[in-house]
């Protein structure tokens, strides 16, 4: 996804002074104040997310570095959004540089946190952390260690079609710094991580499965065949050892089209000896009941009595282009 360039959304008063417009015309309907300093033509339409980062830009001038999830949004990894769980906004984290001295105001969270220099990556008008080093951060001031983990997960994903870095680079950028806070819970997540997962739901509901019930082998996101060599679907989950499939619906997967085709792959799945467990983001709300659910379903499928799937890829697989996304 193309975003616009935050230096064209907003802009420091004295930037748009050097650009020839007056304190007059700046003071005039033309412009919009939206931060002290910071102004923005007032015909510019942008989206929340656009307006927020490209404010955060215009503060922190050239002397500092966008980190964050702002960094993650612009270099095209949308799954980054500014949002919490709650829908909250959060604040976009700059790190400052030697010398800088950006304030703490509304919307931006200044950070002092050591930043390497092959952590940085210019964008032009402006520096951004490394998908990377973004992610760390993130990583490392979530919440929890799951929705570190979700971080982690969305930030590598293959699968999703957006920008992302690997769990290799997160790595070297982890391993590259010592004593900061959050660096465990960031260091632990990676043990958890995958870079197969297509939504934050999809890794929430992988580790119900197995921190809370213990199925360690779980595959993300693997192609699974009938003994013809026909493929039966694309099971978000798997355990390979008892034909258990957990079946992560998000808000798209209610889309009519989309929940016929759900339907479907279930039917089929279920037909070769599958075991399906559905879980959506409501059923979140309740954790337990949900693992509940999970574990009876995980029974169920070690005493299922025919086994008429495997995950052993047919060559056709590797030559037909929509197996790409799940290669």
């Amino acid at each position: 996804m193309d975003h616009i360039d935050p230096t064209l959304v907003s802009l420091r008063v004295r930037r748009a002074r050097e650009l020839g417009f007056t304190a007059g015309e700046l003071r005039g309907n033309q412009w919009q104040h939206v931060a002290h300093g910071v102004v923005r033509p007032a015909f510019f339409a942008v989206d929340p997310i656009s307006a927020r980062v490209a404010d955060a830009v215009a503060l922190m001038g050239r002397a500092n570095v966008l980190g964050g999830w702002g960094s993650l949004w612009v270099q095209g990894n949308t799954w980054f959004d500014g949002l919490d769980r709650a829908g909250d906004s959060r604040d976009v984290l700059v790190h400052c540089l030697a010398g800088s001295q950006l304030r703490v105001r509304p919307g931006i969270l200044p950070s002092q946190a050591d930043l390497h220099p092959d952590e940085i990556d210019s964008l032009g008008h402006y520096d951004v952390t490394t998908l990377a080093r973004s992610a760390y951060d993130e990583m490392r001031m979530a919440r929890n260690l799951r929705e570190a983990v979700v971080i982690l997960d969305m930030a590598v994903s293959t699968t999703s079609e957006v920008a992302h870095t690997t769990l290799a680079a997160v790595r070297r950028v982890i391993d590259s710094h010592h004593k900061t806070r959050g660096i465990v819970q960031a260091r632990n997540a990676l043990d958890l991580g995958t870079s197969r997962s297509a939504s934050p739901w999809e890794t929430r509901t992988r580790l119900l499965a197995q921190l809370d019930i213990g199925i360690k082998e779980l595959k993300v996101n693997v192609p699974v065949f009938d003994l013809s060599e026909n493929l039966l679907g694309v099971a978000d989950l798997i355990d390979p050892e008892t034909g258990l499939v957990i079946e992560s619906d998000g808000s798209g997967h209610r889309e009519l089209s989309r929940h016929t085709d759900d339907n479907v792959r279930e039917e089929k799945f279920e037909r070769a000896g599958l075991v399906v467990c559905r879980v959506t983001s409501l059923d979140h709300a309740d954790r337990w009941a949900t693992v509940g659910r999970i574990n009876r379903a995980w029974t169920d499928a070690a005493r299922a009595r025919h086994r008429l799937w495997t995950l052993e890829q047919p060559d056709w697989w590797a030559s037909w282009s929509p197996a790409r996304r799940w290669a």
